[in-house]
Order: structure tokens, then sequence, then C-alpha cells
């Protein structure tokens, strides 16, 4: 029963984190504009937000398998808050980019333990049960959170100070949450002593680091969790273009930032709603089948964004869309993983997930942002959304393809007619 308790601590936290980080996130790259950020400049400093992380990620995943996720929730939450005071005190590209890097990390830190939360103790059900409900109210997070900071924007005088209040807001309930942490760490059973594998001050020596880098990959070596790291890096790509320039694209179009603020929230309903199909979807095709197709889906959604434009209700749709195909891909990725590996490895299991899906955060803006600079953002999303989903289709393709030659392999022999 404790772990059930501390497991739907981590639906909760979970929830009000990625709130926060929904308040605030989407209303970046029009803030960085407002500051006379260029388009390339803004993409660079999105990617900003995965460089840490590359380099923190499995032995932050390490440190959580040593002393626990709670505590390295504190940690995570230190930078949440770093973020937030950097981007209200900026005037220009040097705090900006400071608040993207400490971002990246309270992310990586924050969203690899509360997902090891979560999924620790009980049987397969019951912890694809707990995953589900967390990927559910992390997209209520993700919906939350842009309604509420674009009530704030928009109850400003002047845009720019709308910005600042949302990251404000943002501010204090990292403290909030802050004090939860605080309250839970007295309560939760963290690892002890005896039992830990390597020591936290191990881990942060050069030789801990190689070596959790070393023990992470090594991970990857079983072929579910090949597939999902994967299927998890092209869907990321999508999702982080996606989240990063369309509210920019929304603006050109002379959408109120009210609305852009509905269809950001939108796209996280729409991704709570769709774990409500899950179960459905589970009992009639194979967790593999349904990766491979919300990725597909997803990748048509960026192509049609240029043609949906033009019409609120047919964007607002697409989004949707878009926000359900991507709201997939988190629990479904995280079970095909999670039953290959141990609980003792699942720490350093998210690490290696979440540092491939810092490696599509740091091409997608970055190349979406450059394509966008020299071609516009129109042209952006078609070529871009094109080339993805000929991807996709080539990954499903041959993820079928394989599969069916494993089944063949497996099958018995026939008995031999009489």
């Amino acid at each position: 029963m404790q772990s059930d308790r501390f497991s739907n601590f981590g639906v909760f936290g979970g929830f009000i984190f990625f709130s926060i980080v929904g308040m605030a996130n989407p209303f970046f790259t029009l803030y960085a504009a407002e500051l006379g950020a260029s388009t390339f400049a803004i993409g660079a400093m999105v990617t900003l937000r995965a460089v840490l992380p590359i380099f923190i990620a499995l032995p932050s995943g390490q440190m959580i398998d040593s002393i626990g996720p709670v505590r390295m929730l504190q940690v995570g939450s230190v930078a949440l808050l770093a973020s937030m005071l950097c981007t209200i005190f900026a005037t220009g590209l040097v705090l900006l980019s400071l608040s993207q890097v400490f971002l990246g990390a309270a992310i990586i830190i924050m969203a690899s333990s509360f997902q090891v939360l979560v999924s620790k103790g009980g049987d397969r059900d019951k912890r694809n049960d707990a995953i589900k409900r967390y990927a559910m109210w992390m997209s209520a997070g993700g919906m939350v959170g842009p309604v509420i900071g674009g009530l704030i924007i928009s109850s400003a005088a002047v845009p720019l100070e709308g910005y600042r209040m949302a990251f404000v807001t943002s501010a204090a309930a990292t403290l909030a949450l802050m004090g939860a942490f605080v309250w839970i760490a007295r309560h939760y059973p963290h690892p002890k002593i005896e039992e830990i594998e390597i020591s936290p001050r191990d881990v942060m020596t050069m030789k801990g680091i190689t070596q959790s880098y070393r023990s992470g990959i090594s991970l990857a070596g079983q072929r579910a969790v090949q597939f999902g790291l994967t299927a998890t890096f092209l869907i990321m790509y999508i999702q982080s273009l996606y989240i990063s320039f369309l509210p920019l694209y929304l603006a050109q179009n002379d959408y109120a930032t009210m609305l852009i603020s509905v269809a950001i929230a939108l796209k996280g309903l729409s991704g709570m709603l769709a774990r409500f199909l899950l179960g459905y979807l589970m009992s009639r095709f194979s967790l593999e089948s349904i990766l491979t197709t919300a990725g597909v889906v997803a990748a048509g959604c960026v192509v049609l964004t240029p043609l949906a434009v033009s019409d609120p209700i047919t964007m607002l749709a697409l989004v949707a869309l878009m926000g359900a195909a991507v709201g997939i891909n988190l629990p479904v990725s995280i079970m095909i993983m999670v039953d290959a590996i141990g609980e003792g490895q699942r720490g350093k299991l998210m690490g290696l997930r979440l540092l491939v899906n810092r490696f599509a955060q740091i091409l997608s803006p970055v190349m979406f942002g450059l394509v966008g600079q020299l071609l516009g953002l129109t042209a952006a999303f078609l070529g871009g959304g094109a080339l993805l989903v000929g991807v996709l289709v080539g990954f499903a393709t041959y993820v079928r393809r394989s599969t069916a030659r494993a089944q063949t392999w497996r099958a018995p022999p026939k008995e031999p007619a009489e």
C-alpha cells in the first residue's frame, strides 16, 4: 500500500511539474522574439535546452538508482527555479540561453525521477496502470499550464510584461512544489547505503560518469529497448519542433495570444484523452504497432499545418490530433522498455530514454529554425513534415517485416501430412 501512495504522489507531482513547464515553456519563443531574438537564435536557444542533458542524462539515472527518485526531484526543482529566475530577469540572449540550460537539466532529472517513482513496485498490470495515469496527468498539466499562462499574458497591457508575469507565477509554483518534496522526502524509503551499487560520490567522478554511460548504453542491447528508443527519438523530434515553433507560426498568421494558448492546451487535453483509448488499443494491437502508427500520424500533422492554419477550427482539430498521437508515445514506449529491464536499473533506463529525447531536441529546433530562417516557417513545416512522414513510414515497414520474420522463426514446425 505504501508503494501505491508514493506512486500516486508521482502522478500528482508530475501533473504539477508539467503544469509549471506548460505555463512558461510554450511562450518562451514569443518572449524571446519580443526581446529581439531572430528565428535562428530562438532555435539555437531552444537547442541549448538539450545540451546539458546530453552530459547528465545517464549519470542522473545512476543517481536515481543510488539515492532514490525523491532526492533527485529535490535537485531537479532547484534547476527549475533557476531557469524561471533567469527568464524573469533576462534582457538579452545571455540569461535567456542560460534559462534553457537550467530548464533542460530540470526536465531530464525530474521527468526521469517521476517515471521511476510511478513504475516502482507492483506486478506488470499495476505498473502499467500507474504509467498510464502518470502519462494522462502529465498531459493534463500540459493542458492546464498553457491556459493559465495565456490568461495571465492576456490580462497584461503590454505583452512583454504578460510573459514575464507568467514566468513569475511559474517560479512561485516551483517554490510550492519544492516544499512538497521536502515533506515527502521525510517519509520515502530511500535506498540504503549498503545496498547502493555505486555511491553518489563515485557517480560524480569522471570514472563514474563514464561507467554510467557504459552501463546505461549496454541496456540498448535488448531489442525492446532498441525499438522504444528509436520510436521515441522520431516522435520527440516531431514534438520538439511543433511545441517550439507552432506558437510563433500561429502568431505570424495573426492568431491572438489566447487562441494560441487554447491550441497548446488542446494538444495537452487530446493527449490526456488518448490515454482512455489506450486500454482498448492494447487489447487489439501490439504495443509496437500502436507506437509506429502514432509516429506516422504525428508526422502527417506537421505537413498539414500550413494547409490548416488559415482556418482556426481546422487548425485546432489538427493540433488535437497531433496531441493524441504524441500523447500515446510516453506510456507505450515506457511499457515496452520497462518490461525488459529489472527494477534496479530503471533509473538508468529512463536516463537513456531521455538522453535520446535530448538528441532529438538538439537536432530538431536548430535544423527547423535554420530552414525557417532561410525559407520561412511554411516551407519548414511542409518540407520537414514530408521528410518525417517518409522516415516514419519506412520505420513502420521495417518493424512490421522484422516482427513477421521473428514470428516465422519462432513458429513450431508443421506436423507432416499423413
